[in-house]
């Protein structure tokens, strides 16, 4: 459990840095005048940033400098008490009679503007340039590598990124391939796209300052972050029922859109549940994928699912209060936080995973908010 607490900032600061996070372009004591921030933390999605400056208290020299920034040359940073919380790159600058506006996503955003240049073929116990069966993060983590490496990459690793990469590898290996009829095609799509397809596997990733951290979800077995009472929340909180959401029953196939007979299907969960017949399917990418890798796929698919997910949530006018038990530096998605409700006529004692997190700051103050989800544990019994 953390022992730290979330504490109220006495200020946030922002700089812009030119592409990699390294190098100064817009110094936090040049950049004045700064009078809203926001900023996120998101699990296998990008999250995003935005400062406002007012050009009435900027000096020159900022104001000049504030015209020059770039989009994907320029990155935002952003501090919490002179702690980076957040950084990535600049994807729009908006000026206004009286203000500048600079928004920007974090660095998974650079996944989404690159295209797989590599094989993809991940099945044998050892293989050439990092390709073998192996935890699912170690995959993610070669795909990128091997296409930041890549000859169209100049300088290799442009973003910076590598270097900042934590990987927390699951012991369960998978197998992960797209290589066409005879083992050479290259899948041509964003990498983003294909961590995208990695997550029905198994893999989370959240962008932090500006390291990426990979890991599998969390299940009961994981540590707690924190334990939350309602008290740690500031105004109202939601506690959902998400029957949207639900699943009895997991599906994973293979099968394509316009030739379904070499496709293969595999399932796995609960039958005869008190909600009848729930199911939910996942199309899979890849050749010659096992019944194994499509039942772990059917698995992560209905996971947390059963019964009914029961969503937390800290809506727009509300805040985790100061004293909550976890500082900004603990509030990462993918970890455990423990959750009691003894007020609400929704009864909730258990654990949850931690999703997304949404900070503002501006004229009123600091507020933190945050989304927590079941935990990714799987009640199975048929498996087909």
């Amino acid at each position: 459990m953390s022992e730290s607490v979330l504490g109220c900032a006495e200020g946030y600061t922002a700089a812009i840095h030119w592409r990699g996070g390294a190098r100064s372009f817009v110094a936090e004591s040049t950049l004045v005048g700064l009078t809203a921030c926001s900023w996120s933390r998101t699990l296998n999605d990008t999250s995003d940033a935005r400062i406002v400056v007012a050009k009435g208290n900027a000096s020159p020299d900022c104001c000049a400098a504030l015209g020059q920034v770039e989009p994907w040359v320029h990155e935002l940073t952003i501090y919490r008490d002179g702690e980076l919380v957040w950084q990535g790159p600049v994807t729009k600058v908006t000026e206004h009679r009286d203000s500048v506006a600079v928004e920007a996503q974090d660095v998974y955003a650079w996944l989404d503007k690159l295209v797989n240049t590599s094989l993809i073929r991940y099945v044998d116990a050892s293989g050439p340039d990092g390709r073998y069966r192996a935890p699912v993060t170690h995959i993610a983590w070669n795909i990128l590598r091997l296409n930041l490496g890549d000859t169209l990459s100049q300088p290799h690793d442009y973003p910076a990124v590598m270097d900042y990469i934590v990987r927390r590898d699951p012991a369960e290996q998978v197998r992960f391939e797209k290589d066409g009829t005879h083992n050479k095609s290259i899948w041509n799509a964003y990498v983003g796209d294909i961590w995208r397809e990695l997550a029905k596997r198994g893999l989370t990733w959240t962008a932090v300052g500006r390291s990426l951290l990979l890991r599998s979800r969390p299940t009961t077995s994981t540590v707690a972050l924190a334990r939350l009472e309602l008290d740690h929340i500031l105004g109202d909180v939601e506690v959902i029922k998400d029957g949207a959401s639900a699943a009895t029953y997991g599906w994973a196939t293979t099968q394509q859109e316009q030739d379904i007979e070499d496709g293969l299907t595999v399932g796995t969960g609960r039958t005869g549940t008190p909600y009848g017949r729930l199911d939910t399917l996942v199309k899979v990418q890849g050749q010659e994928t096992s019944a194994a890798d499509l039942r772990q796929a059917a698995r992560e698919a209905v996971a947390g699912r059963y019964p009914v997910p029961v969503t937390i949530s800290v809506p727009d006018g509300s805040q985790l209060s100061p004293l909550a038990p976890v500082g900004v530096e603990g509030l990462v998605p993918g970890e455990r936080v423990d959750v009691v409700t003894e007020t609400f006529c929704t009864s909730v004692g258990q654990g949850f995973a931690l999703t997304d997190v949404a900070a503002e700051w501006g004229d009123g103050g600091e507020k933190i908010g945050i989304t927590l989800v079941p935990l990714a544990d799987v009640d199975e019994a048929v498996v087909q």
